[in-house]
């Protein structure tokens, strides 16, 4: 009888055994994407978690393309329907494609986030007259300070700004926000990064893991010393052409060293960064969106 027992004990062990890497497998944290899209001079960065697609800007670098990059991006990445957009500001470079995309991948759900009150009807960069509003689909919602939103096991916080000066409609308007997943944090700043917003939340921002560097990296640089050593991220992320060591030589006249290698620009290509909110990056530089 004891014989029995310990045999049925060692079987139970061997049956657990096999059973527990499949349960671990199972088990394990959706992936966090974020994707820098190559637009050259333009914003669009795409994040994805299980069946959740976010939109962050999606402007175009030449205003005579209504169908351009951010669009040929996310047909190519298989994306079917996008929950939320976040407009940093309303420049054309940051929301040109808001309702091409809304049209393609929008539903009367998706939410549409900005600094304002609401959707400017056209924007004037000075040679084209592009309009705007009213959204084709789905509704607008003003992102304040402090507010925090959830996806699917991520936040976002709204670390700024304090207040508007042109209602959305300039650099200095730009939403911060600090996304996390997991132990990891992005920090996004549009054009501008607020100094006293980065104070405010200072625990939240300090030592990020990417910065989402403000204005294309080009002159003038819309960080400040104080904020970028309170931030002092792990990598960087710049949506644009310029050399990526202008970048790294500009930080490191403020101070703050980082790796050359982790100043990501256009010029690396596609960008998709993965992380399972506890391990560091996977960086993928060149990515083709069809492939992933």
């Amino acid at each position: 009888m004891q014989r029995m027992k310990r045999l049925l004990a060692l079987l139970l062990l061997l049956t657990l055994g096999a059973l527990l890497p499949a349960a671990a497998e199972e088990s394990a944290p959706p992936l966090l994407e974020v994707h820098q899209m190559m637009l050259g001079c333009a914003d669009g960065y795409l994040i994805r978690l299980g069946d959740v697609n976010i939109l962050i800007d999606g402007g175009e670098a030449n205003p005579g393309k209504p169908e351009g990059g951010v669009m040929a991006y996310l047909h190519a990445a298989g994306v079917e329907h996008i929950d939320a957009v976040i407009i940093t500001h309303w420049h054309l470079d940051h929301c040109m494609n808001l309702n091409d995309v809304l049209a393609a991948f929008g539903s009367e759900d998706t939410v549409v986030y900005s600094p304002a009150e609401a959707v400017p009807a056209e924007i004037d960069n000075g040679t084209v007259i592009i309009p705007i509003g009213p959204l084709v689909t789905g509704r607008h919602q003003q992102m304040r300070m402090g507010d925090v939103l959830e996806f699917s096991g991520m936040t976002i916080t709204c670390i700024g700004p304090e207040r508007l000066s042109l209602g959305g409609g300039c650099n200095s308007d730009s939403l911060n926000f600090v996304l996390q997943y997991g132990s990891r944090r992005f920090l996004f700043t549009g054009d501008f990064a607020q100094s006293s917003g980065i104070s405010a939340y200072s625990e939240l921002c300090a030592n990020v893991d990417v910065l989402k560097f403000p204005h294309h990296a080009i002159e003038p640089y819309e960080i400040g010393s104080t904020a970028l050593r309170t931030v002092r991220p792990t990598w960087v992320l710049v949506p644009g052409v310029v050399n990526k060591y202008k970048v790294w030589n500009h930080a490191d006249n403020l101070g703050v060293k980082f790796p050359r290698e982790n100043v990501i620009t256009n010029a690396d290509g596609h960008v998709v960064i993965l992380t399972d909110g506890a391990e560091l990056f996977e960086v993928r530089t060149q990515v083709d969106p069809a492939g992933l």
